[in-house]
């Protein structure tokens, strides 16, 4: 079965494009913090100069970094979509050097674009968050995430355009794919009238079948037959259903057909 580890599923969520939490050790209450995470798995911390979270770090004293944990929920493409989960993210952190700041902005806007990056130096400074713990909560569960495995993921690759790609199936494309979901599910002995893509990532779909099932979520995951790197990727893998050609681009599995409705 091909899914998104658990460490593929943090990195994606800590990559930048979703709200993040600081708690602070020492603060009284999380902060909102716009972050971005670099292929190395370490996230880094965008701090206003002259805000609450730049006047708790520049005050900290002692002979360790302050420690913290930055947390961010996932957000769902639409109401009623399975959720990817929760992820903390625990370690250090570290002002980045003045003569690392220019490097590290670059490193920040590959993974998150932001407009005040160009402010870094002077109305801005970024601290990296040195990583030494990850755990993730799903509707199914949860728990740590092995550190190394964490760091080394590689985050999705489609989950920046999931939105509106999902808009672009259900908007331009619902005739040509509901059939060939209502296929596909009833080939797995599952029936559905309407059925329609919710989720999406680079190993397959999540579909809604319309009606939770006994003893089962509403929602099957479809596998692609293999992953996909690029948005151009899907593009191709799905033009053989579209264009009403014969494909087999993806088959039921049980990661989500077989979990009991919350």
């Amino acid at each position: 079965m091909s899914c998104p580890s658990p460490a593929e599923r943090a990195r994606t969520l800590v990559q930048g494009r979703l709200p993040g939490l600081l708690f602070l050790e020492g603060a009284a209450a999380p902060l909102p913090v716009r972050h971005g995470t670099g292929r190395s798995g370490q996230p880094l911390l965008l701090v206003p100069v002259g805000g609450r979270l730049y006047l708790s770090l520049r005050t900290h004293r002692g002979p360790v970094a302050p420690g913290a944990v930055l947390r961010v929920d996932d957000v769902t493409p639409s109401a009623g979509a399975p959720s990817l989960g929760r992820v903390r993210v625990s370690g250090r952190l570290h002002a980045v050097p003045p003569s690392e700041a220019a490097a590290a902005a670059l490193e920040f806007a590959e993974a998150n674009p932001l407009p005040s990056l160009l402010g870094v130096g002077t109305d801005a400074v970024l601290y990296r968050l040195l990583v030494d713990g990850v755990g993730l909560e799903t509707e199914t569960g949860g728990g740590p995430v092995d550190t190394v495995a964490y760091l080394t993921a590689e985050p999705d690759p489609l989950h920046e355009a999931e939105r509106d790609l999902l808009l672009d199936l259900a908007d331009h494309h619902g005739e040509q794919l509901e059939p060939w979901f209502r296929r596909a599910l009833h080939g797995a002995g599952i029936h559905a009238d309407h059925p329609r893509a919710v989720r999406l990532d680079r190993y397959g779909i999540v579909v809604d079948t319309g009606r939770p099932l006994p003893g089962r979520r509403r929602w099957v995951r479809l596998e692609f037959t293999h992953p996909l790197d690029t948005v151009e990727d899907l593009a191709q893998l799905l033009h053989p259903v579209l264009f009403h050609q014969v494909s087999e681009f993806a088959t039921p599995c049980c990661d989500h057909r077989h979990a009991p409705e919350p």
